[in-house]
């Protein structure tokens, strides 16, 4: 770190002098990719002072997130559990075979169960097998994994600096909001944080307003949360992002993951061809990684774009 910036040189608002930029925190680690990192490298830290055990964490069978653990966990050598969520849950889908290779422990429980958290005597029971792991939340959303998010905007604003508030942007993708709730309170009021939510539910203004003046003192800058770019559902096929993916490698050699930054870097391209960002201003994207699920892709509508190694 700091991860770098690349200029995306073609794009609709060039015209108007509007720089972007897009943040490689794809390129923080090989296999623990973006926020992932951001939000796990507290934890890492934990569990290497030998706070803890192992790390026991939730997610579905298609995870990030539980994909990031499980390479954490082999790369630092520490033990990991997931509860995945269905009993029915696919567990040969690419996600659950490579942390499965990675030697993480996988416990599937009904939908019900695992929406009910703490109060089902199941996951209670699970809790009690092992009692000193660290509990991460679905997602690792902490409030040391949003302090730790609040670098981004630093390295960002040590990236390009000079910029008047009015002229500055960053766009973030969301699932949580951990990362967007870090990168709105890192940057405080020296510009203005575009979130860019995958799903149409479990997240709002609100969530994201009350987990900022949490972890920064009641502060809440400036932020906009652009709901128009979530195509409908969270990690649905459509054929014009995937086009729209194709194109944005094809010209800056960059991939974008399919669920996160694709619709983010859509939504930019949107609103710079609809002239909603004033001349000169500088755009930096952040893209989170979440390379691994073009393999879950590529099980489920045979899209070949990407495939991740063991």
């Amino acid at each position: 770190m700091p991860s770098p910036l690349t200029h995306i040189a073609e794009h609709p608002g060039k015209n108007a002098d509007i720089t972007l930029y897009l943040k490689r925190d794809d390129l923080l680690h090989p296999s623990i990719q973006g926020n992932k990192w951001r939000k796990l490298e507290p934890v890492i830290r934990f569990l290497q002072q030998g706070n803890f055990d192992g790390m026991l964490t939730f997610g579905g069978p298609f995870s990030n997130h539980i994909h990031a653990v499980a390479a954490a966990g082999k790369a630092f050598h520490f033990p990991t559990v997931a509860v995945i969520r269905g009993l029915s849950a696919d567990m040969s889908t690419p996600t659950m075979a490579y942390t499965h290779a990675c030697g993480m422990q996988l416990i599937p429980v009904t939908k019900k169960d695992y929406v009910a958290g703490a109060a089902s005597t199941v996951i209670q029971q699970i809790l009690t097998e092992y009692p000193n792991y660290y509990q991460l939340p679905e997602g690792g959303a902490t409030r040391e994994a949003v302090e730790s998010c609040a670098v981004i905007s630093q390295e960002i604003m040590a990236q390009t600096p000079g910029l008047a508030p009015e002229k500055r942007f960053i766009a973030i993708p969301a699932g949580t909001g951990t990362t967007a709730a870090g990168v709105i309170g890192g940057l405080g009021d020296a510009g203005t944080v575009l979130v860019f939510p995958a799903a149409p539910h479990g997240l709002s203004e609100h969530s994201i307003q009350s987990r900022v003046e949490e972890v920064f003192n009641g502060v809440t800058p400036h932020f906009q949360i652009k709901t128009e770019y979530i195509f409908g559902e969270f990690a649905a096929f459509h054929p014009e992002l995937i086009e729209f993916v194709r194109e944005f490698q094809s010209q800056t050699g960059i991939l974008l993951d399919p669920i996160y930054t694709a619709k983010m870097m859509w939504g930019i391209f949107e609103l710079l061809e609809n002239g909603r960002f004033p001349e000169g201003s500088v755009i930096t994207a952040v893209h989170t990684g979440g390379l691994q699920g073009w393999d879950g892709f590529r099980q489920r509508f045979g899209i070949d774009i990407y495939q991740s190694s063991l």
